[in-house]
């Protein structure tokens, strides 16, 4: 393909690619912030560090114990949008990846909502009164829930893009797709996944302003640094051990400006997370690191969509896209997109007038 992502696709295709990519971009984000909170609240469970205060009991992990359940509900509220999309642009590779996944896929949904439930319990006064082996089994098996629904969406899209595996995978019931492969998306995807939740929770630490919080900053911002480099390194390899095609999309006009928003996007957290670990960060720092992240979330997800792209043949759907496109009811999204909008921002806006007025109390 010659031509810049979306265009070279008919307006149906390209419509839908783009409104895949951004709502995405959005769950993606949340998402981040549920798996690598839910991460470090089981680190600090397992390395509760020598000071008279245990890492779980720090300010940190205070707040991540206290929105993680919120986090969840919007991510998962946040998935419904690609997850209709997905379904339109790529419809048979989709839902035969579910079906091959069998069991996997299945317990996705149940193992969701018991980690729902445990987030609860986390935050809840009883949970810091139980003994340490009980409070760190709960909190590594949240951590490890969210991380094994990871992975089945990993191999749910890998599976979707390698068609030639599916009759094998049918036969054996095995995932039948590089070891490899699936181990390097799961460590862009996780390592990607810190940098999105510590730069969200300095925003949530900058309304506080004592010792203990620049302890966490700095934590922070070795933690993000940290993730971004096994993504980076990650990244890197999964590039050069692609085939030519997908490779060529990546590095060639359809994808190599998305390439350099996320290597920009990268650039600037690297730069700002450094000097976080110096001096306490000011709004405009924290601005400028969303910015970064940002850009590499939306970078990342293009070059992601590239390379299904360089496995599947989009000519195929092309006239199922035009029907999708002709039913109509664009007005009626962009409604209930708008209210769902606007009842999320209320809670949270709810949230924070609660947490004001039980600090002032």
């Amino acid at each position: 393909m010659d031509s810049v992502f979306p265009f070279g696709f008919p307006t149906p295709t390209a419509f839908y690619l783009v409104l895949y990519v951004l709502t995405f971009v959005l769950h993606q984000a949340l998402m981040h912030y549920v798996l690598a909170g839910s991460g470090y609240l089981a680190w600090c469970n397992l390395v509760p560090g020598a000071g008279d205060t245990p890492r779980t009991f720090q300010p940190l992990a205070a707040i991540l114990r206290d929105w993680m359940p919120f986090a969840l509900s919007a991510a998962i509220t946040a998935g419904v949008a690609p997850l209709l999309f997905v379904q339109i642009v790529y419809p048979t590779a989709f839902y035969t990846a579910n079906l091959l996944l069998w069991w996997r896929w299945m317990v996705v949904i149940p193992i969701l909502i018991v980690a729902f439930y445990l987030l609860y319990l986390v935050k809840s006064r009883r949970y810091s009164t139980w003994s340490f082996p009980v409070r760190t089994l709960i909190a590594v098996f949240i951590a490890a829930s969210f991380l094994f629904v990871g992975f089945c969406w990993t191999a749910n899209h890998l599976i979707s893009m390698h068609q030639s595996t599916w009759p094998e995978i049918y036969e054996s019931g095995n995932i039948a797709i590089s070891s490899i492969e699936v181990t390097l998306r799961v460590c862009i995807w996780a390592g990607g996944a810190v940098p999105t939740m510590c730069i969200m929770a300095a925003w949530q630490l900058s309304a506080q302003d004592n010792g203990e919080t620049r302890v966490e900053e700095r934590r922070l911002g070795r933690a993000a640094l940290g993730g971004l480099s096994v993504a980076t390194v990650a990244g890197v390899v999964y590039l050069f051990q692609l085939d030519e095609l997908s490779r060529g999309l990546i590095l060639g006009s359809f994808g190599s400006i998305y390439l350099g928003i996320a290597v920009v996007g990268v650039i600037l957290q690297v730069v700002l997370w450094s000097m976080v670990l110096r001096n306490r960060p000011t709004r405009p720092q924290l601005a400028i690191v969303t910015v970064g992240t940002l850009l590499s979330l939306i970078g990342m997800s293009v070059l992601r969509e590239a390379i299904r792209i360089s496995h599947l043949d989009l000519n195929l759907l092309l006239e199922d896209h035009k029907m999708a496109w002709e039913i109509g009811g664009f007005s009626l999204f962009l409604i209930m997109a708008l209210v769902n909008f606007a009842i999320i921002g209320l809670c949270v806006v709810m949230v924070r007038r609660g947490l004001k007025s039980k600090t002032a109390e």
